[in-house]
């Protein structure tokens, strides 16, 4: 009888974690899995954040937050897998600017889901600052001297980007068409394979996250020439801004949107903003995102994640539009 009183308490003591799992109000949401579509490949600056968040999550709720990487089409396929899911949401994107925003600007009429009205948003997890690398063998260190060097190129500089319509390749776009010169432009699948192809010396330029060529610039690998931002980050603080370099357009920045299928309740989204809110605040979450170069807004809530995203709309599509810039 002992024996039985004790293990019918052992077992109602380790049911108790999951009786004590939030959930959504007025919902059993989550009660299995949840999928976190990143728009991007492994290794990126969305990729980090729905890994280190998805794992908080899986800790916070006790249900596994799963990271599924489905990088082609700078995000489009992503925006394609969401769509058909159900808007209950246990299916979650997590991308960027490119995938958000720029995409609008690249493919028009073509574009099958709009970032605005296509999906449903949770919130934005980091903002990350563009810096732009170049390989050793280009012997340049200052904006000048990079321009100098493309012109030069007739057009034949190569550059790569993470993937047409990425923020890299806008970024770089955008870049050259303020410094009114023409170089040519190689996407690979995922920032990685660019950079591999940086260090060997066949592409001659990146414009990518700080967090990911901070480490690469310290190192020597690459040489830093400006930064998109008002003001120098702490882990590339030799970077000058641009407009310190003397182009003080060039503004560029990658944020990492979270967001739902179209149709998931607000009751869910706003639970989602919550922990992953909550998510951010741990150290072991928010230290890396900000050892990284990331900086974490605060109050992204579903209705003020939409409102920035038809922010970034309104300033980023008119800049694709006068880049030039295309996706085949």
């Amino acid at each position: 009888m002992k024996r039985s009183f004790l293990t019918a308490a052992l077992a109602a003591f380790l049911a108790l974690p999951a009786w004590a799992q939030p959930k959504a109000p007025g919902t059993d949401y989550p009660n299995k899995p949840v999928r976190v579509i990143v728009a991007f490949a492994a290794g990126g600056n969305a990729d980090i954040n729905a890994r280190l968040i998805s794992t908080a999550l899986s800790q916070q709720l006790g249900q596994q937050f799963v990271v599924e990487n489905r990088p082609s089409g700078g995000g489009t396929v992503a925006f394609e897998t969401i769509a058909q899911t159900a808007p209950d949401g246990y299916t979650l994107l997590v991308g960027a600017l490119g995938s958000h925003t720029l995409n609008v600007g690249l493919y028009g009429d073509r574009l099958r889901i709009h970032p605005l009205t296509g999906v449903d948003h949770i919130t934005i997890s980091s903002h990350s600052p563009i810096v732009l690398a170049t390989h050793p063998s280009m012997n340049v260190r200052t904006l000048a001297e990079f321009r100098a060097a493309v012109a030069a190129g007739g057009g034949n500089v190569l550059y790569g980007s993470s993937g047409n319509g990425s923020t890299g390749h806008i970024s770089s776009a955008l870049l050259l068409h303020l410094l009114g010169v023409p170089a040519t432009h190689v996407p690979y699948r995922g920032s990685a394979a660019a950079f591999q192809d940086l260090m060997a010396g066949r592409i001659s330029f990146q414009s990518d996250t700080i967090s990911f060529l901070a480490e690469h610039i310290k190192n020597g690998t690459v040489n830093g020439i400006v930064i998109g931002t008002p003001a120098r980050s702490p882990m590339a603080p030799d970077v000058p801004t641009a407009a310190e370099a003397g182009l003080p357009a060039f503004q560029a920045t990658t944020w990492t949107p979270w967001s739902a299928t179209l149709g998931t309740p607000l009751p869910i989204r706003q639970f989602l903003y919550e922990q992953i809110a909550t998510a951010l605040r741990k150290p072991e979450v928010r230290d890396r995102l900000i050892q990284l170069g990331n900086t974490i807004p605060d109050g992204m809530t579903p209705e003020a994640t939409r409102a920035f995203i038809a922010a970034e709309l309104d300033k980023w599509v008119p800049i694709v539009r006068a880049t030039g810039a295309r996706v085949d």
